[in-house]
């Protein structure tokens, strides 16, 4: 069996076989040639004798676009639906309109950091503001990852210098104030209904609109008081060839999105009292189907409205849970897994601040520790 990415494998007859790049035909194909040897480390040895080949002059005139839309039918099989229509929406609505139709000969650094720069300031379709952080960050790996892909089969160079992606501006975290939530969770646990539910298991555990709408009850485990997060709703393309998209469950985003999380006393009183009452497979709903994200978040803003609470979006009540855990001193290790970050640097960069008031406090401590050694 070969390994991964060097092209090299053992063949029926017991030989190893190595593949090499001969020449890139005009369509992007791929005319390879072999070697071979008894070891993989003598085929391996073969391989790094032989000089590769230039960019041949028939894919000298490829454009960005050509090479993206390469790149992303080689990437198809490993990634979700989801992601592949946000890039495909990227790549048509952002990066083609601009790059596509420049050879990859004349793609530069200068070019593409120039293009990232314009689109941080200016992005917007009415070129009146710039994109958010998340599509600049996506904007960003995509062009990195199509590069990487045009220059590992040869039909284009590196680039002389990085590409460096602008700088983002910090944005203000939204959250519930300790008041509005009182506010809301008494309001909410008032009547026991599948909508008032699905919103104190956001602000009680964190989880997202999608994974809220996707909750079965085989999902929540009572008996050991465990919510099983395994999918999430989103919206996709649909494959009947026409521009409309379609909603449907699949498995949470990144592998750390799916998680156990404990049931906390106040939401075991909450789901218990639901349960009993429900008449649907899903958390939330009151039908066969489950709820779209859509016509839930419009549910909870107009329980926001009748409780006199100032319009904030679904997200804040997932921020809310995470602000109140780091305020009670959780560990972020612990307080990470629950939110299902790939990353504690995740959980820290974007919930871990000191207030000016700790801050003040633990500079007063540190001034009564050092006079009290003197």
């Amino acid at each position: 069996m070969g390994r991964r990415g060097d092209h090299i494998r053992k063949r029926k007859d017991g030989r190893w076989e190595g593949r090499y790049c001969i020449e890139r035909r005009k369509d992007g194909t791929i005319r390879y040639g072999s070697v071979y040897g008894r070891t993989h480390k003598e085929v391996k040895a073969k391989l790094a004798n032989i000089t590769p080949g230039d960019v041949s002059n028939e894919t000298k005139g490829l454009t960005f676009e050509h090479l993206a839309k390469l790149w992303l039918d080689s990437n198809r099989i490993r990634l979700k639906g989801s992601t592949i229509q946000k890039y495909e929406f990227l790549l048509n609505t952002h990066i083609f309109p601009e790059l596509g139709k420049i050879r990859l000969s004349q793609l530069t650094s200068a070019v593409v950091n120039s293009f990232l720069c314009n689109k941080a300031e200016n992005g917007r379709k009415n070129s009146n503001g710039s994109l958010s952080a998340s599509y600049m960050r996506t904007i960003t790996l995509i062009l990195k990852s199509v590069i990487r892909y045009g220059v590992k089969e040869k039909l284009c160079t590196p680039l002389n210098t990085e590409i460096h992606q602008p700088p983002e501006q910090k944005r203000e975290l939204h959250i519930l104030s300790k008041e509005d939530q009182h506010k809301l969770e008494k309001n909410l646990t008032a009547v026991i209904t599948p909508v008032n539910a699905g919103i104190l298991l956001s602000l009680n555990a964190g989880l997202r609109i999608g994974e809220v709408c996707a909750l079965t009850w085989n999902d929540v485990d009572l008996k050991e008081r465990i919510i099983h997060i395994r999918s999430t709703v989103t919206r996709v393309g649909k494959n009947d060839g026409t521009r409309g998209t379609k909603l449907m469950i699949g498995t949470p985003k990144t592998k750390s999105s799916v998680r156990d999380i404990p049931i906390t006393s106040v939401l075991f009183n909450v789901l218990t009292e639901l349960k009993s009452v429900s008449v649907s497979k899903y958390v939330i709903s009151e039908s066969e189907s489950f709820m779209s994200p859509r016509t839930y978040d419009y549910r909870y803003h107009k329980i926001l409205k009748q409780c006199d609470i100032q319009a904030i979006n679904y997200h804040a009540l997932r921020h809310t849970f995470a602000t109140r855990c780091i305020e009670s001193k959780m560990d972020v290790k612990t307080l990470s897994e629950i939110l299902g970050h790939g990353k504690v640097s995740v959980t820290l960069d974007i919930y871990v601040h000191s207030s000016m008031e700790q801050k003040r406090k633990q500079m007063e401590d540190m001034v009564i520790y050092n006079s009290n050694r003197t």
